[in-house]
């Protein structure tokens, strides 16, 4: 990327894109009424609820309240950077982009940058050719025998760094023609006892490691049965890029490139521990796998991961590591949920192994649906943690069972919400320690932790919305009617009748109803685009919403023009009977001999009103026109 995106060819796209075919990609679509449905390509329906408004290259989906432009759909369901969507979305449609200049320390970082996935790049490419050559037969056997072929090892860009010092090295300097310290700089490379360089990986299978993007950053290399590595020498199994400015363990995750639709799309992601596991994972179906690279899961990880799911589930073993790993998975995950405020919190689940098993293996020996049944009842990370104090306590140790219990109900103490306290108090530890609840309750009131909670205190019938109250007698049907004239405005703006010019924020008893007018005459009238609309309600969430879902509805009957006019001719008069009510409220009021000119004043609108009711019962309004 060159520079900041162009706003006239951000708007250029917005127009150009074809909704039904970017978004076609995706789910099926079919036409209904004025637009297309499908199935949410977001959540898991059996029945459409995931509308298109293509003339707008618009969505919104009805069940999970979700909606926007192609560029949203794009960030949600690739996982992407708004950049990175304009970007997918101009190759998709051959528009041409121009980049805003920058300054000369951005164009800097920018260049180094891209010199060094350049190297990185040639780096994997290499070693993806060693793999396929005569050289490379002891790691593709190795790969045969975990039941991997060649679509899984190009899916994952697997490769094989020979039994060399310098062979890399040698390419990337003499034949590709890098500079060393470019070499050395992304850790390809380190420097030998005679000056020069040496391979940094050598007789392994290589795992590149891919940002979000889909660009190599760092590489993995694993040892392999069949290569004699020296007698006085035992490798690691494992062996990690070392850091540099684009590679940080506790920032990336193996697999994320691969994997980050399925978790937007799934809404969930499974974190492993091994580069073959994600591997196994997604062979199986599993492509929301990820793995984490040689260090624990922390709050980065979480970061980046809660963009795309909000349900975490974590493959650990059940062993004391596993415990540990989990406790600490936990604490990172409380940072991050604490920095993103209230009500944005991810759950974090544990998927408990066999003893000695790693997810490759569970899926491979139990099966697809086992692993899926494990997935979906993975305890809480809380539920997980106290479990693991309190099972295999020994019932007659009355001191063993005292300190489990006083350690479960401290773990139940970092749970947030009470109500899985008081249920977690009964299954997971007074059931599992053989104890009352009455006794654990006790138990926590003495140590502070709270098991119940204070009613709140009832709200009054009526609600406030949009700083109006909302009154206890509004009818559905008139509300049903509003939103059918409102409808129809989004929709059909070109068939709107003359009525439409003659309403006002009064004619719209509701609320909301009144705040979506407010905002199509605030974006200069009906007819104008619907992003117009919603800009005019940049600072207004649930307006917006409300407008999306507008713009999208289907209604029962198709909205003719001739039936919309008869809506509106009924809103227009229930207002005048409201007015009407007022005025003559007042004049029953007001005194003949003393007020005289407020008298005629209420008369004289009283007919005006009247006359405008005829004109409404008799037929479509003039517009301008006089009593």
């Amino acid at each position: 990327m060159a520079g900041r995106i162009n706003d006239e060819d951000i708007d250029t796209l917005r127009q150009r894109a074809d909704a039904l075919v970017v978004i076609g990609d995706y789910t099926q679509l079919k036409r209904a009424g004025r637009n297309w449905k499908g199935l949410c390509p977001f959540h898991t329906e059996k029945t459409p609820s995931f509308n298109v408004m293509a003339a707008e290259n618009r969505w919104y989906c009805f069940g999970c309240s979700e909606g926007g432009d192609l560029f949203d759909f794009l960030r949600k369901i690739e996982g992407l950077t708004f950049v990175e969507a304009v970007e997918s979305l101009a190759r998709r449609t051959g528009v041409t982009l121009r980049y805003e200049e920058l300054s000369s320390r951005q164009r800097q970082a920018l260049g180094e940058k891209a010199k060094m996935l350049d190297v990185t790049r040639a780096g994997m490419e290499w070693f993806q050719q060693q793999l396929l050559s005569e050289g490379g037969t002891v790691a593709r056997e190795y790969l045969k025998s975990r039941g991997f072929g060649r679509e899984d090892a190009e899916r994952f860009h697997v490769g094989f760094a020979p039994d060399s010092w310098d062979a890399l090295t040698r390419y990337l300097t003499e034949e590709a023609g890098f500079d060393r310290q470019d070499v050395l700089g992304v850790r390809l490379a380190k420097p030998n006892n005679r000056g020069g360089l040496r391979d940094a990986f050598k007789a392994r299978l290589i795992f590149p490691i891919l940002d979000v993007r889909g660009d190599p950053i760092g590489f993995g290399g694993r040892v392999l049965p069949g290569i004699e590595y020296g007698a006085d020498f035992t490798p690691p199994k494992y062996l990690n890029s070392e850091e540099y400015r684009l590679y940080q363990k506790t920032r990336v995750l193996y697999g994320i490139h691969e994997a980050r639709s399925a978790m937007v799309s799934a809404a969930e992601v499974l974190v492993c521990e091994g580069y073959t596991d994600v591997m196994a994972l997604h062979q199986a179906g599993f492509s929301n796998a990820v793995a984490t690279c040689g260090t624990a899961v922390g709050p980065d990880h979480f970061r980046t991961l809660s963009k795309y799911a909000n349900r975490i589930v974590l493959a650990f073993d059940g062993d004391n590591a596993g415990k540990k790993a989990a406790r600490k998975a936990f604490d990172a995950a409380r940072e991050v949920d604490a920095e993103a405020g209230p009500g944005s919190g991810f759950q974090v689940r544990v998927l408990v192994l066999p003893e000695g098993a790693d997810p490759a293996e569970l899926v491979r020996e139990q099966g697809v649906e086992e692993m899926q049944q494990r997935v979906a009842e993975a305890p809480d990370v809380v539920q997980f943690l106290i479990r693991g104090e309190v099972e295999g306590v020994d019932a007659a140790a009355e001191e063993a069972r005292i300190a489990a219990l006083r350690s479960a109900v401290e773990l139940l103490g970092l749970e947030p919400d009470l109500d899985r306290r008081r249920v977690w108090a009964r299954s997971e530890v007074a059931a599992r320690l053989g104890v009352s609840l009455e006794f654990v309750t006790s138990t926590a009131k003495r140590m502070g932790v709270a098991l119940d909670s204070h009613t709140g205190v009832a709200r009054d019938v009526s609600t406030v919305q949009h700083g109006r109250a909302v009154r206890a007698d509004l009818t559905r049907t008139r509300a049903a009617r509003e939103r059918a004239v409102l409808r129809f405005a989004l929709q059909q703006p070109e068939e709107l009748p003359d009525d439409w010019y003659e309403l006002t924020p009064d004619d719209f008893s509701h609320p909301r109803a009144r705040a979506v007018f407010d905002a199509l005459v605030a974006a200069g009238g009906a007819g104008v685009p619907l992003g117009e609309v919603l800009a005019a309600v940049a600072d207004d969430d649930e307006t917006q919403q409300l407008i999306q879902q507008i713009a999208a509805e289907q209604p029962e009957v198709a909205d003719s023009a001739e039936a919309m006019a008869e809506q509106l001719r009924i809103v227009l008069a229930e207002r005048l009977d409201e007015h009407h009510r007022v005025l003559s409220a007042e004049l029953g009021t007001v005194n003949d001999d003393t007020d005289g000119d407020r008298v005629v004043e209420l008369l004289r609108e009283l007919q005006d009103i009247e006359v405008r009711r005829r004109r409404l019962r008799a037929g479509p309004l003039v517009v301008g026109g006089g009593p």
